[in-house]
């Protein structure tokens, strides 16, 4: 029974969930949405088929959104999905999910909130180090319920509170995309020119014609080039400087770039 996970991640919370499922089913395959977005015809065929992602304004991240949207699924598979996020609960993104899935003729199985540590640093500080203790502790026993269920195949829900002020909340920020970058800059004096925010983008949204980071227009808030970046040079308005950056401490920034070269 062959299962294939899809996972967007650009701090490492999604991606250290997908694989700690993936390396407890047999026959498990990881699969990078940004990646396969890459392809002209997304199809699969799978006795199950996840998803992980972190919770963006609510809902689903955009990418997520639209691979989903252009996924074609074969025979009728097990499908479940874990929304990782710093508050669990508020939301809809297996809502959207399965109005999505229902075009296709299919729906959710299975879905969970898994709660982490938030990586959006414009809105508060890096939490403590002890509370991101704790919150892996809760994690790592919720994942291995969450394995169990998905190897039976066990039906589960969860709660997505406020749905419809979360609908609202998702769909302003979606018509703000285009305005999204204005509010990242670059320190020329910090940068080193290293490239990873380049490299851990998306969306390739980000371009170095001199060294630093341009930003494109195509951004999706994932916060990736802000936490990544090894000199602290890119800032997100004034909000997030001297705020501690973030990335789960199971993955490497190496883990978490994209490969394009076959796009």
């Amino acid at each position: 029974m062959n299962t294939v996970i899809y996972y967007y991640s650009a701090t490492g919370n999604s991606l250290y969930a997908a694989r700690f499922i993936e390396e407890r089913l047999p026959d498990a395959e990881l699969r990078s949405i940004p990646e396969e977005m890459a392809a002209e015809r997304l199809e699969v065929q799978a006795d199950r088929i996840g998803f992980v992602f972190p919770l963006h304004y609510l809902s689903l991240p955009l990418q997520v959104e639209e691979f989903i949207e252009r996924l074609s699924l074969k025979e009728s598979p097990y499908i479940f999905a874990v929304a990782t996020c710093g508050v669990p609960y508020w939301g809809r993104p297996f809502l959207d999910m399965d109005e999505i899935l229902a075009r296709k003729g299919r729906h959710l199985h299975g879905m969970w909130f898994l709660r982490l540590v938030s990586n959006y640093l414009p809105l508060r500080d890096t939490a403590a180090e002890w509370r991101i203790n704790i919150r892996a502790w809760f994690a790592y026993r919720k994942l291995q319920n969450i394995v169990r269920s998905i190897e039976n195949k066990e039906h589960h829900a969860t709660w997505q509170l406020l749905r419809d002020m979360c609908r609202r909340y998702h769909e302003e920020w979606r018509d703000r995309q285009r305005s999204i970058d204005e509010n990242f800059s670059c320190d020329t004096e910090k940068c080193t020119s290293c490239g990873l925010c380049e490299r851990i983008c998306p969306t390739r949204n980000i371009v170095r014609p001199e060294g630093h980071p341009v930003w494109q227009h195509r951004c999706v808030e994932c916060l990736g080039c802000l936490h990544c970046c090894p000199a602290e040079a890119i800032d997100y308005g004034g909000v997030t400087k001297g705020r501690r950056r973030y990335r789960h401490k199971e993955i490497k920034v190496a883990d978490l770039l994209h490969d394009f070269s076959n796009a």
